[in-house]
């Protein structure tokens, strides 16, 4: 059955291309030391959660996002301690979505059998024709893991394009509160003409609780898609932002949500920057993932 009729409060971890200019100021091929680096802040970052997740009650709904890349140690010990995890299947920093293993995509994801398979993809309703073919890569996937058994996650971004920042005279905060939601409302809609059916939708932050209200119907049209999941993306926003956001959004119609770099940036920074010891780090991680979970459920 089409959906995820629970709530589910993801800690992501998957970042790549974003995190190795951050901690390394490079793009592209990291070497083998900084790539081991980039495996233990993983693991730096997967022990704040279970620090956290020892100590709430919602155990099943608590879940993980990472990729295999750099994470394949932690996806091994989630699975192994029975938390839910999301495995990331996009190639990190590309405009288009494409598949990290191309046409392997199903062996790396029976290697470690999620019960959540992720695709992040960057869609504005204008590129008409990069929409065509992601569409159709992620169909594939989509078909994938209904055929397979998984529960497929889409974390669709809406970027501006030229005009619309042009329409508002250049600021980002203008386009996320008065052409962004349309938009996204647009690409729900073609997403699901295309045959793409995601079990759960990742959807950025709005401004507004009645754009939330005009989302969600679209997201759950049709009897098949009422049980579809949706949880709130937290776009690296400070802590005071994502609360927030927390408040306009109508959480009782939402699953949960999906907040990375608020709950962790910091902390990894100073860690790579040797400013704290891991045992600090990995406190200031599990306090951020477990103060967001109790605001969220209050």
């Amino acid at each position: 059955m089409l959906g995820y009729p629970k709530n589910l409060y993801i800690l992501p971890l998957d970042h790549r291309d974003f995190l190795v200019k951050i901690l390394f100021g490079l793009k592209g091929a990291l070497n083998v030391k900084d790539h081991r680096l980039m495996e233990k802040y993983r693991e730096l970052v997967f022990d704040g959660f279970y620090a956290a997740y020892k100590k709430l009650n919602n155990k099943p709904e608590l879940a993980i996002l990472v990729d295999e890349e750099f994470g394949s140690s932690v996806l091994n010990s989630a699975r192994k301690k029975k938390i839910v995890f999301c495995l990331s299947t996009e190639k990190s920093g590309q405009s288009g979505f494409t598949l990290e293993y191309g046409r392997d995509f199903g062996k790396h994801i029976e290697k470690f059998h999620p019960p959540i398979v992720k695709a992040l993809v960057r869609y504005n309703p204008a590129n008409i024709q990069v929409n065509r073919i992601q569409l159709k890569r992620l169909k594939q996937l989509s078909d994938w893991c209904h055929t397979h058994g998984y529960k497929f996650l889409l974390e669709p971004l809406v970027p501006p394009t030229v005009a619309d920042l042009e329409k508002c005279h250049g600021r980002q905060d203008l386009f996320d509160k008065n052409i962004r939601p349309r938009l996204a409302q647009t690409m729900v809609k073609e997403t699901q003409l295309s045959g793409v059916e995601p079990d759960i939708w990742k959807i950025e932050a709005f401004e507004s609780t009645k754009d939330w209200e005009k989302i969600i119907p679209v997201i759950r049209r049709g009897q098949s898609r009422s049980e579809v999941g949706i949880v709130l993306l937290g776009r690296n926003a400070s802590f005071a932002q994502v609360k927030r956001w927390f408040n306009l959004a109508p959480r009782e119609q939402l699953n949960g949500f999906a907040v990375g770099r608020t709950v962790f940036l910091r902390a990894v920074e100073e860690f790579h920057a040797k400013k704290i010891n891991r045992p600090a780090a990995v406190k200031i991680i599990a306090d951020n993932y477990a103060e967001l979970v109790r605001y969220w459920t209050k």
